[in-house]
């Protein structure tokens, strides 16, 4: 089955608000890493912009999502989580009626700035 991708994410709350649980099988393989911000909104972006470029974020923040459609309706989504030293995709996928999360991409960000 092939799938097509549907729609962008910029804002974290609308992607929290629509898929919520396959946030939860994301957490389930990140752990302590990223704590999503349920009320984030343009003055929390701004902060986590300030602290990005100064190298000072540590912990994984949203930066996006895209979502995917097969035939059926979702079928997956990946999420873009960034520090000021990481870059994390995970790509959560459905399977029957549950969702399965995994890593895609895992790595350090050069010198520790954003890109």
């Amino acid at each position: 089955m092939s799938e097509y991708w549907k729609r962008y994410y910029a804002r974290e709350e609308e992607f929290l608000d629509e898929f919520n649980m396959r946030v939860g099988a994301a957490l389930k393989i990140l752990g302590d890493d990223w704590r999503p911000d349920w009320q984030c909104d343009d003055g929390v972006r701004r902060n986590r912009e300030y602290f990005l470029k100064s190298g000072e974020l540590s912990q994984l923040v949203f930066d996006g999502a895209s979502v995917y459609h097969d035939e059926d309706g979702f079928s997956s989504t990946q999420i873009v989580l960034k520090s000021s030293k990481r870059l994390v995709n995970v790509r959560v996928s459905r399977m029957g009626n549950e969702f399965i999360a995994e890593k895609i991409m895992d790595r350090p960000v050069d010198g520790g700035k954003d890109q």
